[in-house]
């Protein structure tokens, strides 16, 4: 997973080679938690550099000084909060090793609903944040390159299998504890706990059916 954080996208450059100045830091963290503020209260829709300029109590001329379109915006918006969350991720497997893939998975899925709680916006990296259009191939990079961080995380405990049809069974497996995750936080703001145990519980069972098929 920590090469995940590494990878640096041709769109997401200023992101990827975060400003070296600490004003200018600053000045991009808040940009991107006003986006996430504005994303909680009302969706992407409600995501303009204008918005997110008045949110962030500046210039917009130093919104796009960062990002020079509202796509670049979200998708900056997008880099940014995947990064916090795969970061949480590596901070839980330092403490506490997984030993198994069960318990690696478990462990991004735990993270995931950490991220939730606590990066504002972070919901919205659980729906498509563009619509379907010559940018959508930017989104669908971002998430192909997610599902591989996953795939290799996965692949260095013993009986994992490989290849396109294992992949295709992890992208699948992500795509419903998101959903389940989504049900969990929409009946609880803090996510309901049953619901949170069958968002890993119930693609881990996915995954050891086909493993078993295949073994």
């Amino acid at each position: 997973m920590t090469e995940f954080l590494s990878i640096e996208y041709a769109d997401a450059s200023l992101l990827r080679n975060s400003p070296q100045q600490s004003r200018s830091k600053q000045s991009l963290e808040k940009i991107l938690r006003a986006c996430g503020e504005i994303i909680d209260e009302s969706g992407h829709a409600g995501v303009t550099t204008a918005e997110v300029a008045k949110r962030a109590d500046m210039a917009i001329g130093t919104v796009y000084r960062f990002f020079p379109d509202r796509v670049a915006l979200l998708l900056g918006v997008y880099d940014f909060m995947i990064s916090r969350y795969i970061e949480i991720a590596l901070d839980t497997f330092a403490e506490e090793p997984a030993t198994t893939w069960q318990a690696a998975f478990t462990t991004l899925v735990e993270s995931t609903c950490t991220a939730r709680r606590t990066i504002p916006g972070y919901k919205a990296t659980h729906y498509r944040i563009l619509p379907d259009g010559p940018n959508e191939s930017k989104y669908q990079e971002r998430t192909g390159a997610y599902i591989d961080a996953v795939v290799a995380l996965l692949s260095q405990f013993d009986g994992v299998p490989t290849g396109a049809d294992w992949r295709e069974k992890v992208a699948i497996s992500i795509e419903l504890s998101r959903t389940m995750q989504r049900i969990a936080f929409d009946a609880n703001p803090d996510g309901d706990p049953t619901l949170i145990a069958e968002a890993a519980s119930v693609p881990l069972a996915y995954l050891s059916t086909y493993i078993d098929s295949v073994n």
